[in-house]
């Protein structure tokens, strides 16, 4: 399948559970999709289900195979496998043999991730790590919520107002976030508000602040005393 040169073009290696609602949501958004999974009845049955994706079945982590993908012109290649070493040579071979700009991992390990960024992996993410940032942020404060994004070296954190109430009244450009942070959403009756720098803060209002500090306690405590 070829798009047209504004169409990201974006290679999944792995057709099991996470590559193929990962390929079905990025069609549905228009994406270029090339699917490679090494099982040919898996495959058949992906193309089924899919229909417009384009399905190879071979190795992913394979050079002479990925440079039959059109790997040269793609955007993204994600490796999302079930085995951590299968995603980290897709990846290396798409950043250093075909210049890919990005690359995405799945890693099982999360103890891989660090390996997975020191080895050139633009984005390795653990479905552990992200699952244990939401149930820290479930079982924490009511008042500051957060979830560590470690792979961008960053979080996201939730301020429930009116519990630090310093803010209500105040416009967005006068709130001053600790550590070169950003408001990047405002969460106001159940639905999502994007800030603008006169945007008042209402009693009610939930934050959501990007961070550079991993640890959310920190931010919490950081954010009360600004």
């Amino acid at each position: 399948m070829s798009g047209s040169a504004d169409t990201p073009y974006v290679i999944i290696v792995g057709g099991g559970k996470v590559g193929y609602h990962l390929a079905k949501h990025l069609i549905e958004r228009d994406y270029e999709i090339t699917l490679v999974e090494k099982d040919a009845a898996r495959a058949e049955w992906i193309e089924h289900q899919l229909g417009t994706v384009s399905i190879m079945v071979g190795d992913g982590d394979e050079m002479s195979f990925l440079a039959t993908t059109g790997i040269e012109r793609a955007s993204v290649v994600i490796g999302a496998t079930g085995d951590d070493e299968d995603n980290l040579i897709v990846c290396q071979l798409a950043k250093v043999k075909f210049n890919v700009p990005r690359t995405i991992a799945r890693v099982s390990n999360p103890h891989n991730v660090a390996v997975f960024k020191a080895l050139g992996v633009d984005a390795p993410v653990s479905a552990t790590e992200l699952l244990m940032g939401l149930i820290e942020a479930e079982l924490g404060s009511e008042m500051v919520r957060g979830v560590a994004v470690k792979a961008s070296g960053t979080c996201l954190v939730d301020l429930a107002l009116p519990a630090l109430s310093g803010y209500v009244g105040k416009r967005i450009a006068e709130i001053t976030i600790p550590k070169g942070g950003i408001i990047v959403c405002i969460v106001r009756d159940s639905k999502p508000v994007v800030p603008a720098p006169e945007t008042i803060v209402e009693a009610g209002d939930e934050l959501v602040v990007y961070s550079k500090l991993l640890d959310i306690a920190a931010v919490g405590e950081a954010l009360s005393k600004s």
